[in-house]
């Protein structure tokens, strides 16, 4: 049986993006994700990126301020 045939039978989801760093807003929209209760590997997957990068805007390594602009967000502060 060949790889096309046998994975064939199965749904499986498409990446559409790759990405090896993420930009401040895509970091914002880590935390508006994870206030909703979103696990980092689902984040890192609709991100296209590893939990590493999302892990290091979680613990504050990257994009230092993200979690406050995107609790302004969240709180209907700011849309920006």
């Amino acid at each position: 049986m060949s790889i096309e045939t046998y994975l064939s039978d199965l749904d499986l989801n498409r990446i559409r993006f790759r990405r090896t760093s993420l930009t401040f807003r895509e970091a914002k929209a880590v935390w508006l994700l994870r206030f909703r209760g979103t696990h980092t590997h689902v984040i890192a997957a609709m991100l296209g990126t590893n939990p590493g990068r999302v892990s290091d805007v979680l613990k504050g390594k990257e994009h230092v301020g993200s979690r406050d602009a995107a609790m302004n967000i969240y709180i209907g502060k700011s849309l920006i």
